[in-house]
Order: C-alpha cells, then sequence, then structure tokens
C-alpha cells in the first residue's frame, strides 16, 4: 500500500486544512499494526499519528490544542507541547511514535 498518496486522498483533507495542522505537521507515521508489522492486507487499518507545532499565539497566549483525533481514518497527531509532556511520562502511546522503522516515516 501506497501510504502517503493515501494521505493525499479526500478523507485526509483535516490534515491540511485544520487550523492546527496544515503547514504546522512536522512528523506523521504509521502505528498499529502496520508499525509493529503484524498487519493483514485487506483486514488491517491504517493508523497514523503524528505531532504537530503549536501557533507562535499557542505558545505566547499559553493555550495548546493538545490534539487532532479523527475516528473515521484512525489518525491522531498531538501538538509539540503535548507531545513532551507525555514524552517525559513515558506515554506508551507517543513513545511509539519515535520508535517506528524509517519507512513508516510518511512525513
Amino acid at each position: 500500500m501506497d501510504f502517503k498518496t493515501l494521505l493525499k486522498t479526500e478523507q485526509y483533507d483535516f490534515l491540511r486544512t485544520n487550523e492546527h495542522l496544515g503547514k504546522n505537521i512536522i512528523l506523521l507515521t504509521l502505528g498499529g499494526s502496520y508499525a509493529y508489522g503484524m498487519a493483514k492486507p485487506g483486514i488491517s487499518d491504517v493508523d497514523v499519528r503524528g505531532i504537530a507545532l503549536n501557533s507562535k499565539q499557542e505558545i505566547l497566549l499559553g493555550n495548546d490544542f493538545e490534539q487532532v483525533a479523527e475516528e473515521n481514518t484512525d489518525t491522531t497527531v498531538y501538538s509539540f507541547n503535548k507531545m513532551i509532556k507525555l514524552l517525559s511520562s513515558n506515554n506508551p502511546n507517543v513513545l511509539e511514535i519515535l520508535g517506528c522503522r524509517p519507512d513508516d516515516y510518511l512525513y
């Protein structure tokens, strides 16, 4: 499966149009069964995980969007600020984002 092409489809438009994402995305990778190397073609869904920078305004005002979760595509993109907090507490949901195979990083 060509995951980079998949991200260009209409169902992933939110990655480009959401005010917190778009040009603020700094990392997108596969999660779930594809990240673990256990995916079964035609059966496994595609899980996408990522990180997006907080805007200057959010940083200056102390606001944080924390994450954007899109259930239809099983995509979660964490704000950089939330990612740092979760990493410092060894949260396994975000640790896996940094331990993917190089080919699994989509952006």
